[in-house]
């Protein structure tokens, strides 16, 4: 593994006539880019010409040196930054190490292979100004589109869409669209969590986000990429399936979780005072006998069962029960008071439940 750091920090805010407050840091994840990567860099820098920003290309070790070909452009692009991945594969993985590196309060993502139109990140850098925490490039909302993908394609996004929005904790509409920004509290914040696997980060960061997260989306036009074949394969298919599985699984785990803590509650709120009422019997053994031979005595004298008898409270003279025949017989619910000196009974009947 090596890392090539080709330029500096931005220069500070106040040295640009800038439209934004925020520094950005821009990740590209690179594989077999080399024929695009220049009039990406190109595009990117005319639209950021005055945005304070860093561009962090992150190359799997592209068997056509992607990352050779960057680190040559050093001179033209005082703000770009190249770490060559050297045993690691991954477009997810390859973003988050990228955001990790980053120097940005404000992180973002897009292709490398010019599907993606770098003027939209101006448009996104201006919903976070406004106070969105997360934007995305959203295909699905007015203004965007798929392109001209064919209808297979457009078939198995639509599907993987749907799937994908239940796993989301906020609604979106494009949860597994490839370009989006954040702010870097906001990843900190969720990176713990995170399991970059597969193509579709965004899924992963929206699966873990806190539903407070304020987001917006900005129509995005998919375009087709300039050079070079598509990495979308059968192997992604499956990965992203699996991510599916795998959030799936934790979010009915968390389901399954909360569900146990409030029946645990509501037992809890049942049963407790009720133990709180017989507390003495769990502290007091001579007390424990005597109400034992108690309840006993009255169950033979009144040709109870014991079964029958449920404990209300107990204090050091007398017992609470309440009595019950759970034969067929039209004989009421009773609450009857103990002494437990004289085992003697008093009863009055209850209202029917």
């Amino acid at each position: 593994m090596s890392i090539f750091c080709v330029s500096r920090l931005p220069l500070p805010i106040s040295l640009f006539p800038c439209y934004t407050s925020s520094v950005l840091s821009l990740v590209l994840p690179t594989y077999n880019e080399a024929a695009n990567i220049r009039s990406l860099l190109e595009g990117i820098d005319a639209v950021l010409q005055f945005t304070p920003h860093e561009v962090i290309v992150v190359d799997d070790d592209s068997p056509d040196q992607t990352w050779r070909v960057v680190k040559g452009l050093a001179a033209q692009f005082p703000h770009l930054r190249v770490y060559r991945r050297v045993g690691k594969r991954g477009l997810s993985s390859a973003v988050t190490e990228g955001f990790d590196m980053a120097r940005g309060d404000v992180l973002a993502v897009m292709d490398a292979d010019g599907q993606h139109d770098a003027v939209l990140l101006l448009t996104m850098l201006r919903a976070i100004d406004q106070g969105s925490d997360l934007v995305i490039g959203s295909r699905y909302i007015e203004g965007g589109s798929v392109g001209d993908w064919v209808t297979d394609r457009r078939i198995i996004s639509r599907a993987g869409t749907l799937l994908a929005r239940n796993l989301s904790r906020v609604p979106v509409t494009d949860p597994l669209s490839g370009i989006f920004m954040l702010r870097a509290s906001l990843y900190r914040g969720a990176r713990p969590l995170l399991k970059p696997t597969g193509f579709k980060i965004l899924l992963e960061v929206l699966s873990h986000v806190p539903p407070t997260t304020r987001i917006a989306e900005v129509p995005l036009i998919f375009r087709m990429r300039l050079h070079g074949q598509s990495k979308l394969s059968f192997c992604v298919h499956v990965a992203f399936l699996c991510q599916i599985l795998r959030l799936l699984s934790k979010r009915l785990v968390r389901i399954g979780s909360l569900l146990f803590g409030l029946v645990t509650l509501l037992l809890a709120l049942t049963l407790l005072p009720r133990a709180w009422s017989l507390k003495l019997l769990y502290t007091d053994a001579q007390l424990r006998a005597n109400v034992k031979t108690a309840l006993e005595t009255v169950a033979r004298r009144e040709g109870w069962l014991l079964s029958d008898i449920s404990l209300v409270s107990v204090t050091p003279q007398t017992l609470s029960i309440i009595h019950q025949d759970h034969l067929r017989t039209a004989q009421p619910r009773e609450r009857c008071t103990i002494i437990l000196a004289q085992r003697t009974l008093t009863c009055d009947a209850l209202s029917q439940p």
